[in-house]
């Protein structure tokens, strides 16, 4: 299995539902077990009296995505750290694929602390964004000075990831 998000014939890219705080051990499992996964990753900074510490934390907290079918699920299921999946045809994986590749070109952002997880999405405008290195995605703005916060829905999962652009640089739907 290939960490590259692709749709592969017999095998789904789907939402799997961890146990909590067991994202990582999973993604790990998924690794051993040569099952392709994505756990996106935001970087957070604690700074302590006397020193500062880095973690990595999931994007979508209880949530990773793996590309499987039955029987890989019923080896995902052996690692204790699954509570259930997202079933999805083939229409809602080219979404997921779609959106993961989106979520993909927004975690260098992440790692920068650009990012903002939402945990509801705002009524807004559906746009693209013309140029720049996000070039293409789609997204909803909400205004917020003379910037635009773009945010790329995971429907599925009722969250949403966001970063802030220049007005100029969207398009409307």
């Amino acid at each position: 299995m290939s960490d590259n998000i692709e749709h592969n014939d017999g095998w789904l890219w789907m939402p799997v539902r961890t146990k909590p705080r067991q994202e990582k051990k999973l993604a790990a499992y998924c690794k051993i077990h040569n099952i392709g996964c994505y756990l996106p990753l935001l970087r957070r900074m604690h700074h302590y009296e006397k020193s500062n510490a880095e973690f990595k934390l999931p994007m979508f907290p209880g949530y990773i995505f793996c590309q499987i079918n039955n029987d890989t699920y019923s080896t995902i299921v052996r690692s204790n750290t699954v509570l259930f999946k997202i079933d999805l045809d083939e229409t809602g994986e080219a979404q997921l694929i779609k959106e993961l590749l989106s979520i993909r070109q927004l975690e260098t952002l992440a790692m920068e602390n650009k990012l903002i997880i939402k945990p509801e999405l705002e009524p807004g405008t559906p746009v693209t964004i013309k140029s720049g290195p996000f070039r293409d995605i789609e997204g909803i703005v909400s205004f917020r000075n003379n910037r635009c916060r773009i945010t790329i829905n995971i429907e599925m999962l009722g969250q949403s990831v966001s970063t802030e652009v220049n007005i100029e640089n969207v398009d409307k739907n």
